[in-house]
């Protein structure tokens, strides 16, 4: 637009009688002998030096700018309008770039404004726009330069403004929208193709959902099925899986009720006869938007399996983001994370996966009723923000309901993150309320007994737990059932912690074993290492409540404690505040090793006055290797294990490491324990009971 700027003030001047480019040679004054080329100055009106008068400059800003008004105006109109329409259809189909369409659109706009440039300025003329009559001096003077370059600025600003007219009314995503369908449309035609290469389907067709008539419209489909159809929601399993938003996976649709020889006999008219089929919904916004639908596994088992039904999960979430709106489909994204991290058990799990886990909680409820003899049984989940445990699954005439955390004998196995087998009925146990156990939730029931086990993840940090109710012929729980469910939990709870919960228990079971001498030793880490002597400890203080807590929490008053050791440069006795964080940043990133930094001794629940009798070897850091032992020191906290959020810590020890590889601490002594900077515990009479040898080798 400027060249062509450039261009058309030329060609203005010209056109108002203004040669295009006087030479310096013709603006030198004429010798005495050739006075009669002078300009006849009395004709002209006014003296060859004598400046433009105000009007006369005023003029020459009107002439110059009412021109470029309608040159700026057909330039920005007229590249808006044709890169517009080229960006929508042009580009789409080759796949250039917007800035290819703004190039192709202010080509044309260019060469329209060479074409109008004759006609714009005789229109001018015609309505009174026109130079003043100026000599050839007084147009070279710079002041009248200056004038028309200022006219032919305001008149290029002005029309280029309106010409940005058609902003107003087109629409600015139209043409993203049309290249994103576009990529769209090749993107399900390959994931058509490969979901069917992959799982090894004789068929495959993606169908989305048509609100305003209530059924299914094919999107995308592969070669072998029609390339139009629809599908209602109350028809076959592709149906009931978009009314139900739960996928299906049918090995042979003979066997199930769901199955229409109309429909399944002849898919579509296409001969094919379905056998297996897996269906798999695909959500936006949280409701269904569509269903991918692969038939007949082709493989000697003709089954789909666990694997195909999540790597199509997989697929169906990548499409219901390619589907919906970028904006929408990330606020949704960030939605789903913050209810994941609100909820127990791991974000992981595919929905597939999801669906299937929730499957399979009803019959293992199930066969925990039948083994047990139990009345009801049920799968309480732990919601962190509310503090209450709530039904997820039950088996037996219980309703749904929650408890809060530290009520009732669930929520208080849960608080205090141990096994807890009730006889209700016997009135010295405490436990027994009227209002709670007659008509327990409204069931009709009246407990008699109940049984509780906690589901920890790795970090012993509590999920939820599996009740049980009423043992039959009026029994208590026996040891025996305590044990199974024990061992029930223990699975329920690495399905909930997430697909790398075993690897993870793995490792805590490895760092457990490397706290032995003799493992210790076998695998050449005894070089400095410190046998730790754990004894018992005496009048260790109350739980302090330090942080926003439950009233059920308040209410627990002795700690849980255990014992950690590590080895620290300098006295950590003096150190400054912030010993906490440190050490708790240390101790997450202890849970990736296979040796511990902080050796841990077993938890005693609810003792002031436990007894460990451990010893706990202490491996030798190898970043310490080359600095004096004078500077290093045996670090001993004291933590109150808590099983619903972090661990307090409460009191910590050192001792230097110098004396205890001279051997100067072998003896058990009771040694007094300190409180950390910011926190204040009475330890005045608490005292911890250790002792440490050198880890030499034999």
């Amino acid at each position: 637009s400027a060249g062509l700027a450039r261009d058309l003030s030329t060609k203005s001047r010209h056109a108002f009688g203004r040669p295009p480019h006087i030479g310096l040679a013709a603006r030198l004054p004429l010798p005495p002998s050739r006075s009669c080329a002078k300009v006849d100055a009395s004709k002209e009106g006014t003296s060859v030096s004598s400046e433009p008068t105000r009007e006369q400059l005023h003029r020459c800003l009107q002439a110059a700018a009412v021109p470029f008004i309608g040159f700026g105006f057909l330039d920005n109109f007229l590249m808006i309008v044709f890169g517009d329409l080229i960006d929508s259809t042009l580009c789409v189909a080759l796949n250039f770039s917007t800035m290819a369409a703004a190039a192709i659109g202010n080509t044309i706009s260019d060469g329209a404004g060479i074409w109008s440039g004759q006609w714009l300025e005789s229109k001018c003329k015609a309505l009174g726009f026109e130079e003043p009559k100026l000599t050839e001096a007084q147009q070279e003077l710079p002041i009248t330069i200056r004038w028309k370059n200022i006219g032919q600025f305001i008149g290029i600003t002005i029309g280029c403004i309106l010409g940005c007219c058609p902003l107003l009314v087109m629409d600015p995503n139209a043409a993203v929208q049309h290249r994103r369908d576009k990529e769209r449309e090749e993107a399900f035609e390959i994931v058509i193709s490969k979901v069917q290469e992959i799982l090894q389907a004789e068929a495959v067709g993606l169908l989305l959902l048509n609100k305003e008539r209530d059924e299914l419209v094919s999107s995308h489909q592969s070669p072998n099925l029609p390339p139009s159809f629809h599908w209602k929601l109350n028809q076959g399993v592709i149906g009931h899986v978009a009314h139900s938003g739960n996928f299906i996976n049918i090995a042979d649709i003979k066997d199930e009720a769901m199955y229409d020889p109309e429909l399944h006999d002849n898919f579509l008219n296409t001969g094919i006869t379905v056998q297996s089929i897996l269906c798999m919904p695909v959500f936006r916004g949280g409701e269904v938007h569509g269903v991918i639908s692969v038939i007949n596994k082709k493989d000697h088992s003709g089954t789909f399996t666990q694997k195909d039904e999540d790597v199509l999960s997989a697929i169906c979430s990548h499409i219901s983001v390619a589907v919906g709106d970028d904006k929408q489909t990330f606020k949704e994204v960030i939605e789903q994370c913050e209810k994941s991290m609100r909820t127990t058990g791991s974000p992981e799990f595919t929905s597939a996966a999801s669906q299937r886990m929730a499957t399979l909680f009803v019959p293992a409820l199930e066969g925990i009723r039948t083994v047990l003899g139990a009345e009801a049984t049920a799968l309480m989940l732990l919601d962190p923000e509310r503090q209450e445990l709530f039904s997820e699954v039950i088996d037996g005439p219980l309703p749904h309901h929650s408890t809060p955390v530290g009520v009732g004998v669930v929520g208080e196995a849960v608080q205090v993150g141990h096994v807890m087998n009730v006889d209700v009925r016997d009135q010295e146990s405490g436990w027994y309320r009227s209002e709670r156990h007659q008509n327990y939730q409204g069931s009709g029931m009246n407990v008699r007994s109940e049984l509780v086990v906690p589901l920890f993840d790795t970090s012993r940090k509590c999920q939820g737990a599996i009740k049980c109710i009423n043992k039959h012929e009026g029994s208590a729980f026996s040891q025996e059932d305590v044990d199974y469910v024990t061992q029930v939990a223990h699975h329920i709870g690495m399905m909930l912690e997430g697909p790398d919960a075993g690897l993870r228990r793995v490792l805590a079971l490895t760092r457990q074993k490397m706290q032995s001498k003799a493992v210790i030793q076998a695998a050449d880490l005894d070089r400095g290492a410190v046998m730790c002597n754990l004894v018992k400890a005496e009048r260790l203080p109350n739980r302090a409540v330090q942080k926003p807590a439950t009233k059920a929490q308040k209410q627990k008053k002795i700690i849980d404690p255990y014992v950690t050791f590590s080895i620290a440069r300098g006295n950590p006795l003096q150190q400054k505040p912030g010993v906490e964080e440190r050490v708790m940043r240390g101790r997450n990133k202890d849970r990736k090793t296979a040796v511990r930094r902080f050796a841990k001794s077993l938890t005693v629940l609810e003792d002031s006055n436990p007894v460990w009798n451990e010893s706990i070897a202490l491996a030798f850091p190898k970043k310490f290797e080359d600095m004096p032992l004078e500077e290093l020191w045996v670090h001993v906290l004291l933590w109150d294990y808590d099983s619903l959020t972090s661990d307090d810590l409460v009191a910590h020890a050192a001792f230097p490491l110098s004396e205890i590889r001279a051997g100067r601490m072998k003896e058990v002594a009771a040694h007094r324990l300190h409180p950390l900077p910011g926190f204040e515990h009475d330890l005045s009479s608490s005292r911890l009971w250790v002792s440490f040898d050198p880890c030499v080798p034999e």
